[in-house]
């Protein structure tokens, strides 16, 4: 029986969007909505709780993880301490540490750790990691994500005309090709 198990972005669904994709995907679609049940646990408990369910069920070859922008920023820091993933994982518009525009600044807890791993070249290089991010993502800057693929030796496409909202076929038509 396959599964997925999926972590959208702020206030997605794992019923909507890119859920409603996936689930036709697969067997069993589960996860975590940053917008429900993780909300209200600190930080260091959102970690723990993606951890314990991916131990549980989904750290195994044929594993597959999806994750969304805010969500792949957990899931990413839930790895970050761990030993390499052995299955495969698919990052929509990552967010990756804190951004700063002229009108914007956001600045997730822990903003400078998965930046130093890649640096460093300590982040746990998966089976297999595809990322797709928009070209003018200021949410998930492109050239983190060449760094992040880059040590993980990851495969990476980058949406020449796309911002942190990439068109729903588009991911669809990278997600087939990568599966």
């Amino acid at each position: 029986m396959s599964s997925i198990y999926y972590l959208p972005g702020r206030n997605g669904r794992l019923t909507e969007g890119l859920g409603t994709f996936l689930r036709e995907q697969c067997n069993q679609l589960v996860g975590r909505e940053v917008s429900g049940d993780l909300k209200g646990l600190i930080f260091e408990d959102q970690l723990e709780a993606i951890r314990k369910d991916l131990l549980d069920s989904h750290w195994h070859e044929d594993g597959q993880i999806v994750a969304n922008s805010y969500g792949a920023y957990l899931l990413l820091h839930t790895l970050v301490d761990m030993e390499p993933y052995p299955g495969n994982i698919f990052l929509l518009s990552p967010i990756l540490g804190a951004v700063q525009t002229k009108e914007f600044y956001f600045r997730p807890p822990r903003a400078k750790r998965l930046l130093q791993s890649f640096q460093e070249r300590t982040f746990p290089k998966p089976r297999s990691l595809n990322c797709i991010v928009g070209k003018f993502d200021w949410q998930s800057v492109p050239e983190r994500c060449v760094d992040l693929c880059d040590v993980v030796n990851g495969r990476l496409n980058i949406v020449p005309d796309g911002n942190h909202m990439i068109d729903p076929q588009l991911v669809q038509e990278f997600w087939l090709t990568v599966r």
